[in-house]
């Protein structure tokens, strides 16, 4: 039997009740507010949807638990070198340029999987922000212009505030929220694009619990040491 986010999230929670004794209090997990419309809980995904002021493009938003550590997680996302494995569809990824280890620009191309519509491919800023108050790891993305970015091929799609957001519920488990208001442009029907990416945030984050089985997928090291450290924040 196929179990729901909401069944596996209070029988997580009776789980660290449970313990609470020995290990400290489960750390807040982000929730959907009144924005968000559910739209399904299937395969251990709970998925949401909200209308975007001033854009025909719906957000979408994914919530689940992934039997991981948080820095595996984390280096799942940060690792474009490995994308080609987990991300649905992609054809190309590389970081464009690095500021720092934590702070990026990527390049992501996309195959439409149909003959008579274009790829598409994406530029945005990707920023990674610890706390270790709140147990989380919150990486921002945003579409940005960068003149180290391929300028011709597919068309340039945009990405507009989007995040994932990991929260240690243990060490050995994770839990992952994903919302992403991505507009593929061109000339597509925004309801035909609404349709499709619906399965978006299902696909991609069993995708990352798939990548985060693989015995050769390492924590970062950085995030790991970070949470082994004195309470604080890093940005």
């Amino acid at each position: 039997m196929k179990m729901s986010l909401k069944i596996q999230t209070a029988l997580t929670i009776l789980a660290v009740a449970a313990t609470s004794a020995l290990a400290a209090p489960m750390p807040a997990l982000p929730k959907a507010d009144s924005s968000w419309k559910q739209i399904s809980d299937s395969n251990k995904v709970l998925v949401h949807s909200k209308e975007m002021a001033g854009s025909p493009v719906v957000a979408f938003r994914g919530e689940t638990f992934i039997e991981a550590p948080i820095a595996k997680v984390a280096n799942v996302l940060m690792d474009s070198s490995r994308k080609l494995e987990w991300v649905h569809k992609i054809v190309e990824a590389k970081d464009v340029r690095t500021m720092s280890p934590y702070e990026r620009i990527e390049y992501n191309h996309t195959s439409s999987g149909f003959f008579l519509v274009k790829d598409r491919d994406f530029v945005f800023h990707a920023k990674a922000e610890m706390d270790k108050a709140k147990q989380q790891v919150v990486f921002n993305l945003n579409s940005v212009t960068d003149e180290l970015a391929p300028e011709k091929g597919p068309v340039r799609g945009s990405i507009d505030d989007s995040r994932y957001i990991l929260t240690r519920i243990s060490p050995t488990q994770t839990h992952l929220v994903v919302e992403i208001h991505a507009d593929p442009k061109g000339g597509v029907p925004k309801w035909l694009v609404n349709l499709f990416q619906k399965s978006w945030p299902e696909k991609t984050l069993n995708g990352i619990r798939a990548q985060c089985a693989k015995a050769d997928v390492q924590e970062h090291p950085g995030i790991h040491a970070f949470f082994a450290e004195a309470p604080g924040a890093l940005q």
